[in-house]
């Protein structure tokens, strides 16, 4: 039995990311994509259904409460709060960094169309 061939559609991936850039103004804000983002996008290609465990969603960091702080790095346990870090970086126009929020709320949008189901925590 032959394992089964996968294919890659470049051309969707690229409309993907083409749309990231145009809706959050990546392209003047000095951002970068994360590889969350094109792992989602390789997911989202290979899978009929992408079961994602463990990304909090886009609006967490205005629910979490203030006083429960949570490093950015899990290697940094004394590092920068992570909710601190997606804001000033969603928000920055100076430096090069990911913006994370932004990119949730893309993958939220994505979450009927493609099959994504996020769970710990649930994004319903």
């Amino acid at each position: 039995m032959r394992p089964q061939d996968c294919v890659f559609r470049l051309e969707d991936s690229s409309k993907a990311i083409l749309s990231f850039f145009r809706a959050s103004g990546q392209e003047k804000s000095h951002s970068w994509l994360s590889t969350g983002w094109f792992t989602m996008v390789i997911a989202v290609e290979l899978c009929d259904h992408v079961h994602v465990y463990g990304m909090v969603p886009p609006n967490y960091c205005s629910q979490r409460p203030r006083l429960q702080r949570m490093p950015y790095h899990y290697y940094e346990p004394k590092g920068p709060d992570e909710c601190v870090t997606y804001i000033q970086n969603e928000h920055s126009r100076k430096g090069n960094h990911h913006r994370f929020i932004t990119e949730k709320r893309v993958f939220s949008s994505w979450a009927q169309l493609y099959g994504i189901t996020f769970s710990h925590p649930s994004w319903t």
